[in-house]
């Protein structure tokens, strides 16, 4: 049985109509044959996700048959019962009155059926939900949920928001279509309602977990620190910015700034995230879009030092230079906790304390040479890295740099000889800021000279000489820090954890798509942000655990490769006028396996779930 949708026309006033009615389908011979039921109405009462749903159900009561593979909420029950047993009283089907419960229908594993009628419906990916399901549970976010006040349905619908993000991040538009017509993550989460997801209720899902955002986060890193060990009081931060598509007037976060994606033609909102050395959230807060980095560090350690179980344990904070300005670096001595950083300045004269430089590799195996320095008027010691191939890198974006610097120079300078060209006192000026403010990197190692006709107001001649003691050293840096009585080798690795908190921003952007935003309010904005900081907390931990066994997958290449474990519906017509319905999950391929037994879940949620339905 299934409904169907009538639509009339009045042709006296154009006015459409539209109401529903139950069809039943049969064969005759090989041909197939409809009948028309009865006439439904409107079914104001039914949504239109639920009709097969109650379709299915109404053929059931008829049949004497008890659902297995789906609960349906008590309207759709009503709402059933009422249609059969209007059926049941014009006589149109003889009715079966007991009740057989369907999973006693087969008491014998080999059936004669009809291989012929074998058909395979309503397949959809199980893989990735499946992963992600028992990665909750490692978590127990189920039980955080109900924690913070959601009810079973709000509940489902929260998980199931969550597993969309990790596996097809999307829009919740989007997220609602995903989850009716491509995933079978209805099969781990039940609502026990005519039409549990909705982009509505995934909006009220985001916004009631956001208004618990500290609580969430909390439990979440809680979970992490008890299931890693050596990460120590490592305190890793930075700030990024995301653009937005539209022109997002009703926002009041979403500002122009400079965007580190090279998107200056979008407004921004920036992201601040404290991480720990093994790349978990501490911290998290979304800012204006104009916000500058070194202004949100003090709100930041007041946030994470109450992280700190005790308060004897004294943090690590690392950062890159954007953060450390000379009064963040105070605000962390007045507090007597330790720091590495990039200098935001290049020492002028200083004291090389060792006679030999440490030989260290970098992340990729390039040589480097590190040296401990002593700079005046500064409490902390210093550590100088010189990088050959971070010399090369410089060279060649100087060289590039240069040039075309050099290019826009001989262009003013010969259109002061051309008609209709640049040449007034104002407007040269002008164009050579603009210039200058471009190129600023290497205009500022050249003194530009003019020539003037002060009578007529015009540059005749334009003449610039390279500063060599002006340009800074090529592939040469320095760190700082505070505790003295570590190593080179300590100082350099420490530093090197600042890659985590940007393979964080990467993996945020790249694999959980959390920008470009098309979200317009920051009501939406923000929840739709931070959710994504909460997949990657849980896919985190699954990529790290992978990493122990030496699957070192990326995270989009873990989900294509789950995806293709399904679940779906197999029918096949048995003798006697009835129909058996086996509801299958795919048993996982070698790589599915090994990503299963690395992280030691289970393969399938169930094997197979079978009932038999007398056919009318």
């Amino acid at each position: 049985m299934f409904i169907k949708q009538i639509v009339k026309k009045n042709k006296s006033s154009d006015k459409v109509y539209t109401y529903y009615r139950l069809v039943h389908t049969y064969k005759v011979g090989k041909k197939v044959r409809q009948q028309n039921v009865l006439n439904l109405g409107k079914l104001e009462d039914v949504h239109r996700d639920s009709y097969k749903l109650l379709a299915n159900r109404i053929e059931e009561i008829i049949s004497g048959t008890e659902s297995m593979f789906f609960d349906i909420s008590d309207n759709l029950e009503k709402q059933a019962q009422h249609i059969a047993g209007q059926i049941i009283k014009k006589g149109i089907f003889t009715v079966k009155k007991k009740k057989r419960p369907v999973s006693q229908e087969l008491t014998e594993a080999y059936q004669e059926v009809d291989i012929n009628s074998m058909e395979q419906t309503d397949s959809r990916s199980i893989g990735g939900e499946w992963l992600v399901k028992q990665a909750f549970d490692k978590f127990e976010v189920e039980g955080l949920f109900k924690n913070i006040g959601m009810t079973d349905k709000e509940t489902s619908i929260a998980e199931q928001l969550l597993t969309t993000k990790m596996i097809h991040p999307s829009s919740e538009l989007e997220t609602e279509r995903w989850l009716k017509e491509n995933s079978g993550a209805t099969e781990l989460y039940s609502t026990n309602d005519d039409h549990p997801v909705s982009r509505y209720r995934l909006y009220k899902a985001a916004e009631h977990m956001y208004k618990h955002k500290d609580d969430i986060e909390k439990h979440l890193y809680s979970k992490t620190y008890d299931m890693f060990s050596g990460r120590g009081q490592i305190v890793i931060y930075d700030l990024t910015n995301m653009y937005f598509e539209g022109r997002m007037r009703r926002s009041k976060k979403a500002k122009f700034s400079r965007s580190k994606e090279k998107r200056n033609d979008c407004r921004l909102i920036g992201l601040a995230l404290a991480i720990d050395g093994l790349g978990f959230v501490r911290y998290s807060r979304i800012y204006k879009g104009n916000i500058g980095e070194p202004k949100t560090f003090e709100e930041m350690l007041n946030d994470v030092v109450k992280q700190f179980e005790t308060n004897t344990e004294v943090p690590m904070i690392i950062m890159d230079a954007g953060i450390a300005t000379e009064d963040n670096l105070k605000i962390i001595k007045q507090r007597k906790y330790d720091y590495v950083c990039v200098s935001r300045c290049f020492p002028a004269e200083y004291t090389e304390l060792t006679e030999n430089a440490t030989q260290l590799k970098d992340n990729r195996g390039h040589k480097i040479e590190v040296t401990k320095v002593w700079v005046e008027d500064k409490q902390e010691v210093f550590l100088q890295i010189k990088s050959e191939q971070k010399q090369l890198k410089e060279n060649s974006m100087d060289e590039k740099i240069t040039q075309r610097f050099l290019e826009r120079m001989e262009h003013l300078k010969e259109g002061l000889s051309i008609p209709r060209r640049t040449k007034k006192t104002t407007a040269v000026h002008e164009t050579v800021g603009r210039i200058k403010d471009q190129y600023s990197k290497v205009a500022k190692c050249y003194k530009i000279t003019y020539q003037e006709d002060k009578q007529k107001g015009l540059i005749i001649d334009i003449k610039w000489e390279k500063q060599e003691e002006k340009q800074r050293p090529k592939g040469e840096y320095f760190l700082r820090y505070s505790k003295e009585i570590l190593t080179d080798k300590q100082i350099w690795d420490l530093y090197n954890l600042t890659r985590e908190v940007e393979a964080c921003f990467r993996f945020l952007k790249t694999d959980l798509n959390i920008r470009p935003i098309h979200h317009q309010v920051d009501e939406y904005i923000e929840p739709h942000i931070w959710l994504g900081i909460v997949a990657y907390q849980i896919a985190h931990y699954i990529r790290l655990k992978l990493k122990e066994k030496d699957i070192k997958y990326s995270w989009k290449t873990i989900v294509g490769k789950m995806q293709s474990q399904q679940v779906s519906i197999v029918s096949l017509n048995k003798k006697g006028h009835e129909k058996i319905f086996t509801k299958l999950v795919t048993r996982p391929g070698i790589d599915q396996q090994s990503i299963y037994d690395a992280l030691r879940f289970k393969h399938r949620p169930f094997t197979r779930k079978t009932k038999v339905v007398p056919q009318l």
